[in-house]
């Protein structure tokens, strides 16, 4: 008898143990139907457009569904007004989406619809409801961000290392800063001399001037930077080429460049190999690359313009920008191969980039993936324009957006009185730090260094 108990003692126990086993499945089904069900009210995805706000459509809006929150994780520019936009909302065709502004319910939308959102301050509450099960809900708070500073600013400070002493020449015809990753070159052309200056990335503040031998064949007219390694690329007035190699300070004539071209655009580095982009004077024209090129636009900013060379997903881009002061805006071009320059105009896209005479200089932060753009703004005879603009693009220079605030740069170059001129030149440290010479005639060349609030 007492085994018989013992035997169903055990029995008992096994099955006790056996029942989580059992029912598992049951539960685990249950799981996955609710999950679907769950999945079925789901935002997957949210954009939004406004004609007036072009940046707006490539703004990427994030969704954490744990917390039922939709924001952007990158803020838009300050004094971004929101208005009436076209709100579009992925998600399942069980799904309908319900809109409250304010705690005000809006009109009901089919997932893509107009939707008046200037009181988004207020609270955006956005309910997704089964259409066949209305106690199924989903709840979204979408939460705009907009800088209320742009985050461009800096605090300004003069290095006890001087500029360049020809920075602030007040006969300078072309000026050209350059980063071939290594070191920056700085070189300036008047109407009389040339003058090439060096400061490597360990010490970003501290210039020192290159000789440049009088044996080449003719003058130095413009340069380059050179991928893989710490050398320039010198285009010469005979259309000669020079490479410039700080290891030994050595000079040597190079074939890289075919033909006699007159004018120097760019470098495209990639995979190690340079591709220097050219313009070639021919009796016809000015054509890209080579003599049998692509016939250049008149408009095409030759010398006057300020460039960039950066990388957009592994391929190597060559940026231009300037123009005629006679056209209501400066011209921005750009391209992958040096055999064709597209611009935005041809898109319909208008940079809002206040024409000059003068080039300006750019930088890229590859951390933030956004263009920075410096041009004096005076044109001849409108003295009471302000003397400098600061742009931003943070879409590799289709789109440009002005920064208002005044602590972008130091405050001297926004001094309606000062005299901007050639020279300008603007570099990033690796650290992240901006460094500011040039551009204002007369003067000490004066060193700014200036520490974005970003990383303070």
């Amino acid at each position: 008898m007492i085994r018989t108990i013992q035997s169903l003692h055990r029995y008992l126990l096994l099955a006790v143990a056996l029942l989580p086993l059992i029912s598992l499945p049951s539960c685990q089904r249950k799981s996955l139907v609710e999950d679907v069900q769950v999945e079925s009210v789901l935002i997957s995805e949210l954009k939004m457009s406004d004609k007036a706000l072009p940046e707006l459509e490539k703004t990427l809006f994030s969704i954490d569904q744990r917390k039922g929150l939709i924001y952007n994780a990158r803020p838009l520019p300050k004094g971004t007004k929101i208005g009436t936009v076209k709100l579009q909302i992925t998600a399942s065709p069980d799904a309908l989406p319900k809109v409250y502004v304010g705690g005000v319910e809006q009109p009901s939308m089919s997932g893509l619809d107009t939707l008046n959102l200037s009181k988004h301050a207020e609270g955006v509450r956005i309910v997704m409801q089964h259409r066949n099960n209305a106690s199924l809900t989903k709840e979204y708070q979408l939460k705009i961000n907009i800088y209320d500073r742009d985050p461009y600013t800096h605090t300004w400070t003069k290095s006890a290392h001087p500029a360049p002493a020809t920075a602030t020449s007040e006969d300078i015809v072309l000026s050209r800063l350059v980063d071939n990753g290594e070191a920056y070159y700085y070189f300036v052309r008047t109407a009389t001399e040339k003058h090439l200056w060096r400061a490597s990335h360990k010490e970003p503040e501290l210039w020192q001037e290159v000789t440049i031998p009088k044996t080449l064949d003719s003058p130095i007219m413009d340069i380059v930077e050179q991928g893989g390694g710490d050398a320039i690329l010198c285009l010469q007035e005979s259309g000669q080429a020079t490479i410039y190699e700080h290891q030994g300070a050595q000079w040597s004539q190079s074939n890289a460049i075919p033909g006699r071209p007159s004018y120097l655009l760019g470098n495209l580095y990639y995979r190690g190999e340079n591709k220097p982009l050219v313009a070639v004077k021919t009796a016809d024209g000015v054509h890209f690359n080579s003599e049998g090129g692509i016939r250049v636009p008149k408009t095409f900013p030759l010398e006057q313009n300020a460039r960039l060379s950066l990388t957009i997903e592994h391929h190597p881009v060559a940026l231009v920008i300037g123009g005629s002061v006679a056209d209501t805006t400066a011209l921005v071009y750009s391209t992958s191969n040096g055999l064709d320059w597209l611009t935005p105009h041809d898109a319909g896209v208008v940079s809002k980039i206040w024409p000059s005479n003068l080039p300006g200089a750019m930088i890229y932060e590859p951390k933030d993936q956004t263009i920075l753009l410096a041009k004096p703004a005076a044109r001849p005879k409108q003295a009471e324009q302000p003397a400098m603009r600061v742009y931003v693009s943070l879409d590799y220079g289709t789109i440009w957006q002005q920064l208002t605030e005044e602590s972008i740069l130091p405050s001297i170059y926004y001094d309606k009185g000062q005299k901007h001129q050639q020279g300008l030149a603007l570099y990033r440290g690796d650290d992240g730090r901006i460094y500011l010479f040039g551009g204002i005639k007369g003067g000490a060349p004066t060193l700014w260094i200036g520490q974005p609030i970003r990383f303070q």
